[in-house]
């Protein structure tokens, strides 16, 4: 047996194994190895848009509706991204292979962060300077609850790999997407979870009383 990465389908001409039956789909002595990477981009920040093109990028982004005369000053825009790679193992069965989960990573964070803040507001300015504030409150926030789930998701990732059965399956590539897909499948509930209490804390920052608050910090609104 030897590892197999999913992206690497050239790997299935080298392999060599003596035929085995579908019941005999055991691999003994494979240790499955698991790993998590974070990810953190960079923070660009911006002060080239209206309020109204910062209203039309939220809504884009799914914000929830707003009252008709009232538009943001500042946004903070982020997409979190989670992907596996895993490499199999296998052996060649009488039709097809008995396939097992060798190595499964996983990077979960984002490319970018963007900071928006309206351009009327220049930097150095009262305004300029308690929007970014509020937006960079957003960022940590959604930072902070990310560092704060990575253990979780790590032992989870570990569990979840150490328990998946080997597989029988048409090819190696199928075996590997087998088990992203199952991985996937798992792990999902937990992220979902996180992301529900990143979106908690940005609801949290973003009230009535928030909004009043910095505004009262400047004159010239």
């Amino acid at each position: 047996m030897r590892p197999y990465l999913v992206l690497l389908p050239l790997v299935l001409m080298a392999l060599a194994i003596a035929p085995a039956q579908a019941a005999d789909c055991r691999l003994p002595g494979v240790e499955t190895t698991t790993r998590l990477t974070e990810k953190r981009g960079s923070i660009r920040f911006s002060n080239g848009f209206s309020g109204k093109q910062l209203e039309a990028k939220r809504r884009r982004a799914g914000g929830a509706a707003v009252q008709a005369d009232w538009h943001p000053v500042g946004l903070m825009g982020r997409d979190l991204k989670w992907e596996f790679r895993v490499k199999v193992q296998g052996q060649r069965l009488q039709r097809g292979f008995c396939v097992g989960l060798k190595d499964a990573e996983l990077t979960i964070g984002y490319d970018r962060i963007d900071v928006y803040v309206d351009r009327r507001y220049r930097p150095g300015s009262c305004q300029y300077d308690v929007i970014l504030e509020h937006e960079n409150q957003h960022v940590r926030n959604f930072q902070d609850t990310l560092a704060s789930y990575i253990p979780n998701i790590r032992a989870r990732l570990a569990d979840e790999a150490a328990t998946a059965s080997p597989q029988v399956t048409g090819s190696m590539n199928s075996g590997a997407r087998y088990f992203v897909n199952l991985l996937r499948d798992r792990l999902t509930p937990l992220i979902e979870h996180m992301q529900r209490d990143m979106a908690a804390a940005d609801a949290r920052l973003d009230t009535a009383d928030s909004y009043r608050a910095t505004q009262a910090r400047c004159d010239g609104w």
